[in-house]
């Protein structure tokens, strides 16, 4: 009896560090594992839709599209006021019309864009209503992975949905390929004007979308 003391007690100690290994792999297993934007192997998504987010890791991973925020987006609330003061970008999906404002002054308005074949479904490819702020801008052109082509001019301003404004899709060599407009995207505006709205965007400005 006495030798059997040590005995268990090294067996417990075995089966606790054989336990700790083993939740320590899971973890590992779980983690999401992002290239540089420099490695000649990443593929950098600006405005396309991954598939959509199935935990934390991924959710975060797919709502930063090419770059890092420089400031923290605000949800759209079916309470947020539509903006009359300031710079402002006005998107209407019923018309597909985006009007680039000025306090209660449009300064541009385009059309006809591309917007979500469906809106308010609150699915990770849809185009939601509400007051958005613009989050990350790039201007380079970069691969749309769900359409196997590339985009331009990113103008971030829905994170949860990964949805912002950019160019027409284009090959590799910056050509339009596809000009539809009309509720065709999986939640992003597209449009064929797409340096006008980078150029009039900056970072923090309201995004007002509506039916």
């Amino acid at each position: 009896m006495r030798r059997s003391v040590p005995f268990l007690f090294v067996a417990g100690l075995l089966a606790a560090f054989v336990m700790s290994c083993n939740s320590h792999s899971s973890a590992q297993s779980g983690l999401v594992t992002i290239e540089p934007l420099d490695s000649p192997t990443a593929t950098i998504v600006l405005g396309g839709k991954p598939a959509a987010p199935t935990n934390a890791a991924t959710s975060a991973a797919a709502s930063t599209p090419g770059a890092v925020s420089t400031r923290a987006a605000t949800p759209a609330t079916d309470s947020s006021p539509q903006p009359t003061q300031g710079r402002w970008i006005d998107v209407d999906v019923t018309n597909f019309v985006v009007r680039l404002m000025d306090g209660t002054t449009t300064v541009n308005e385009i059309s006809p864009v591309a917007v979500g074949a469906q809106v308010d479904t609150g699915a990770y490819a849809s185009t939601q209503t509400g007051l958005f702020h613009v989050y990350d801008m790039r201007k380079e052109l970069a691969y749309d992975a769900p359409y196997k082509t590339y985009i331009s001019d990113w103008v971030g301003f829905d994170p949860d949905k990964s949805n912002g404004f950019h160019s027409f899709l284009k090959d590799k060599d910056g050509k339009v390929v596809d000009a539809s407009t009309g509720r065709v995207s999986n939640g992003c505006i597209r449009t064929g004007a797409e340096a006008e709205i980078y150029g009039f965007a900056t970072i923090g400005m309201p995004v007002w979308v509506h039916v």
